[in-house]
């Protein structure tokens, strides 16, 4: 979905294409056990969410994008597995090699999504939210609006929350 306004600031949720997916898929088998490691501890960037699924009890080890907003880490997600969030969940969150307890909350309301995006954004700057980061592009020379970002975002993105337990 594409927004514009009279200031031709375009905010569009990056919607991968297969090839991304499969990349994706292929890194993870790398990334899964090296965020588990000692060499863990080096990345920032990227932690390790693992969750029981809803309904089948499945566990699963997903490869995340770190955020952290006031203190608090958050995962910015499109993916099917947020699903297994609803309603919140206890998660093990391993980050910098540490492995921590966590309760996983889901937020999918529009504006309440899109007021994180825009939190993060302007902490962040314009300049440095690029698709592969928060999974919006912008295209414009000004900080887009929370209608603008909630457009972009609603029901697409969802944003996952955790805090201790």
């Amino acid at each position: 979905m594409t927004t514009k306004t009279k200031d031709a600031t375009v905010v569009r949720s990056f919607e991968p294409g297969p090839w991304f997916h499969a990349l994706t898929r292929f890194g993870n088998l790398f990334l899964r056990p090296l965020l588990r490691s000692s060499t863990g501890r080096a990345i920032h960037e990227v932690a390790l969410l693992c969750f029981d699924g809803r309904r089948t009890g499945k566990r699963y080890e997903v490869p995340i994008a770190y955020h952290e907003l006031d203190g608090e880490p958050l995962v910015l997600t499109a993916s099917a597995w947020k699903a297994n969030i609803r309603g919140g969940a206890d998660v093990e969150f391993v980050h910098e090699g540490e492995r921590l307890p966590m309760r996983a909350e889901l937020v999918e309301d529009a504006a309440e999504v899109a007021q994180i995006y825009s939190e993060l954004i302007e902490r962040d700057g314009l300049e440095n939210a690029t698709k592969t980061r928060i999974g919006l592009e912008i295209e414009g020379d000004r900080m887009p609006t929370c209608a603008e970002i909630a457009a972009a975002v609603g029901g697409r993105r969802a944003v996952v929350t955790l805090r201790p337990r």
